[in-house]
């Protein structure tokens, strides 16, 4: 929404609500609550726009200075409240402005660089919040980089004025260069017009314009020096071995001949699946490849994009490359797997009410709805137009959404009924990359088969899809193929004596390391115990992250999330914790209580408990939270400890899940009948697909380990199945 400085002050004089009005429609931010935050801050900026400090300014004369409000970051899901837009010195410049009307006191500074404690909850400091916006104009904005802009960024408090936690240490640095003011006579008298005459002193309509328009563009300078840094011998963590090393040949040989040298100089529609296991290197394999692309000279003009597709996904990846770039905007080089769907969420709405209430609802005529997307001359946005992206990398590909289907259709973020993400994928890309494994996906709406893959590549002229297999391929589980095998066998149902064939094949028995412990260990190059009790199990972990080791405590969704939205669930009594395990020593019973992986900044920063932000507790200790399947998903650790607790328990002859126990968002309707079916003593289909869905996740959790896994399983028939599936000398 770009206006002139004159006609925003006229609309919030004589039309306030409906300005509101249009930007919940541009947003689809519908609530009574952010509507009200809307009218406070708007009108404070109104005021503040027509203060007599701002007239040396020219940018605030009538309707020379232009400004964007609720401005949508191009292909990106991140909105700015408002955007500045002109000049100073010739220079074309923005300055990005992020409104909050918080009541501030009682605030307090965070212990962390980029962190506020908020009414007891930490969370992300505002100046951090736009210094992302500024950092990924700064990179990845068409305007900015035709123009040569400068892109500067604030934050404006509009409802409170005690700001002094927020300059504090640890955020002085960060409060410099994006600094925050409030809505005071003196921040608006004197400091916040001195900031603007330093940054912002003209209009430029033609800047202004071409910023409103602007699309997703990488700086190929930047993103090489990204790329760079990813090939870089040091850089281990990327490093291929063996048979990533056959499939990063291939694929690179066919991204070579289709992207680097094409025959034509029409470049040839080509799709890629790389499908591996857990721990077959199918990440790594994705970092590498675009890192390759990027820093090769050959590359044609275009964008090569890093997609993932989850939140878990988005977050960690994006510190990986901010960390590697040491610049901020290093994560603007992961996109969404929803930002491919040629309109958002809240364009469809606005359509909707020019059309009808039932415009794309049918999602199984999605096909259809497409071609009526087009026939109404829609313009796609940025980043999901026909062939845009010249190279899309598709991390964890089974987490794709398919729409086709009844479980691929609710609110995930983009329009369900205009068709499957990965369709999108490829047709607004020239080359696409898929990197799966189709055993890993959990959630109902992880649909998205190779099948259909291939069917969407030659449906969109990209051919028959080139498959390539990462099988025999293993660099956790101690590099057992033969592990993951057993896994999986134990996971099918197979019996003991049919487990223990498996089992030969990976393990080679050694003492226990503490005599008459309670955990039993087996050494192959993978070090795996069973506990019936959590106190050696724990000690154990201990003793190895003291040695060096990264260690994490895992589990499957059996347990409420009950401390989501605490503000410190670490604080909490034992009892309220998520997990508050009874066990019994020597007829004493005792309790073991963790929470689950705590996730701040608004719910979508997973680095916390993956990554060990520095800022959170598990830098200080790493067995304090308990890890979802969903957290840890493509991620791996030296060792792990999982908790077998009662969703998934062996009864003498095969597995049973219990539906009461199973707690996941995103299988809740699959649960709610499976219980039917239980509260009716019958095993029916959707049990039994409840059944499959959990030992998915138990098979994701046991593939997460280098070195060792050391596994707590209460349950004393489960616990002797799984000894027995090793050796018949463990019971």
């Amino acid at each position: 929404m770009l206006m002139t400085i004159q006609g925003f002050r006229e609309r919030i004089e004589v039309d306030c609500k409906g300005l509101i009005t249009d930007l919940q429609e541009l947003t689809g931010r519908y609530g009574a609550e952010e509507a009200h935050a809307w009218e406070n801050s708007l009108l404070k900026l109104s005021q503040i726009f027509k203060a007599p400090s701002f007239q040396p300014l020219h940018l605030y004369f009538g309707g020379r200075g232009n400004l964007a409000l609720e401005y949508q970051l191009p292909a990106s899901s991140s909105w700015c409240d408002v955007v500045l837009l002109g000049q100073h010195e010739s220079r074309s410049a923005a300055v990005i402005i992020e409104l909050k009307d918080w009541m501030t006191r009682g605030d307090q500074p965070g212990y962390f660089y980029g962190l506020i404690e908020r009414q007891g909850r930490l969370e992300l400091h505002p100046s951090d919040q736009v210094r992302g916006y500024t950092e990924y104009c700064r990179r990845f904005h068409s305007a900015v980089a035709e123009y040569d802009a400068r892109v500067h960024g604030c934050v404006l408090f509009t409802r409170d004025v005690w700001l002094a936690p927020y300059t504090a240490y640890p955020n002085e640095d960060l409060t410099n260069e994006y600094p925050v003011f409030a809505a005071s006579p003196r921040y608006i008298n004197y400091n916040f017009p001195q900031y603007f005459r330093d940054r912002l002193t003209a209009p430029n309509e033609r800047f202004a314009k071409a910023f409103s328009e602007g699309r997703y563009y990488q700086d190929r300078g930047f993103i090489a020096q990204i790329g760079a840094q990813i090939l870089k011998p040091e850089a281990t963590v990327f490093e291929l071995l063996d048979n990533q090393r056959t499939a990063f040949n291939l694929c690179w040989a066919a991204i070579e001949k289709g992207v680097l040298e094409p025959q034509e100089d029409r470049l040839p529609k080509k799709v890629i699946i790389v499908k591996g296991p857990p721990g077959s290197g199918k990440s790594v394999i994705a970092a590498r490849l675009w890192a390759s692309l990027v820093t090769d000279k050959r590359l044609r003009e275009g964008d090569v994009i890093f997609t993932t597709t989850s939140m878990s996904q988005n977050s960690n990846w994006s510190h990986l490359f901010n960390q590697t770039s040491q610049v901020e905007a290093g994560s603007g080089v992961i996109r969404k797997a929803t930002s491919f769907s040629p309109i958002t969420t809240q364009r469809q709405g606005q359509l909707r009410k020019k059309h009808g209430d039932d415009l794309f609802s049918a999602a199984s005529d999605w096909r259809e709805n497409l071609r009526t997307l087009r026939a109404l001359g829609e313009h796609f946005r940025d980043g999901a137009m026909d062939n845009q992206n010249l190279v899309s990398i598709v991390d964890e590909a089974h987490a794709l959404i398919n729409s086709e289907h009844p479980e691929g259709r609710g609110q995930f973020g983009f329009v369900t009924g205009l068709g499957p993400q990965a369709y999108h994928i490829i047709r607004s890309s020239v080359v696409t990359v898929f990197l799966l494994d189709p055993l890993q996906g959990f959630r109902q709406r992880e649909n998205t088969t190779i099948a259909d893959i291939q069917m969407w590549s030659q449906e969109l002229g990209a051919g028959q899809a080139e498959e390539i297999s990462l099988e025999g391929n293993q660099f956790r589980c101690g590099g057992s193929v033969e592990f993951v095998s057993w896994v999986e066998g134990v996971l099918s149902g197979n019996s003991a004596e049919s487990n223990r064939a498996l089992a030969k094949q990976w393990q080679r028995h050694s003492p226990a390391e503490t005599p008459g412990s309670e955990g039993a260990a087996l050494q192959v190059g993978l070090d795996f115990q069973i506990y019936d009790n959590p106190e050696p199990w724990e000690a154990a972990l201990v003793k190895r992250y003291r040695e060096g080791n990264s260690v994490r405590l895992l589990s499957s969704y059996c347990r409420e999330w009950k401390t989501e939205g605490t503000s410190n669930p670490h604080s909490l009594p034992s009892r309220l914790m998520d997990f508050y395990e009874p066990y019994v020593v020597s007829n004493d019973t005792r309790y073991w209580s963790r929470v689950w992986n705590y996730v701040p900044a608004n719910g979508s920063n997973y680095t916390w408990f993956v990554s060990g932000h520095p800022a959170s507790r598990i830098a200080e200790n790493p067995l304090c939270e308990v890890g979802c399947p969903y957290a840890v998903r493509g991620f791996d650790y030296d060792y792990v400890g999982i908790l077998w607790l009662n969703d998934l328990v062996w009864n003498g002859s095969k597995w049973r899940v219990d539906p009461f126990v199973v707690e996941e968002s995103g299988i809740v309707v699959l649960i709610r009948n499976a219980q039917k079916e239980a509260k009716k003593k019958q095993i029916g289909p959707a049990t039994e697909e409840l059944l499959q869905r959990v030992a998915q996740a138990y098979r994701i959790l046991f593939t997460r380990a280098l070195k060792g896994i050391y596994v707590w399983v209460p349950d004393p028939i489960t616990r002797a199945h799984l000894e027995d599936s090793i050796s018949p000398e463990r019971n």
